[in-house]
């Protein structure tokens, strides 16, 4: 996951990227659940990441809490977070991810 720090335009500040490592999973969205996100209109790659720990997606803070995902060389924008409470006593996070275009990948991730 990486957070990059945006200045008081909105701009990503270069080289002020965090990074970690966490648990979890991810899988596909699928069609029936795709119609629920307002991304699920105009794009396929929407995924859902299931972790014990909190990560940063753009619903907690705006524009400030930009969390990004890799996998299978792919980058995913956290763009929603929802609780996850499936399992007893054990808290999870749900969120929802959108594949982002290779082009627009910040260079700070490239």
């Amino acid at each position: 996951m990486s957070k990059p720090t945006l200045d008081s335009f909105g701009n990503m500040v270069e080289g002020t990227f965090t990074t970690r490592t966490v648990r979890g999973t991810i899988q596909p969205v699928t069609g029936e659940e795709a119609i629920a996100y307002q991304e699920g209109g105009r794009n396929t790659g929407i995924v859902k990441i299931y972790s014990s720990e909190r990560l940063a997606a753009r619903t907690q803070e705006g524009t400030e809490a930009i969390g990004y995902v890799k996998q299978g060389g792919f980058w995913y924008e956290i763009t929603d977070e929802l609780v996850f409470g499936n399992l007893p006593k054990i808290t999870h996070w749900k969120y929802i991810a959108c594949k982002v275009p290779a082009a627009q990948v910040p260079k700070g991730l490239q």
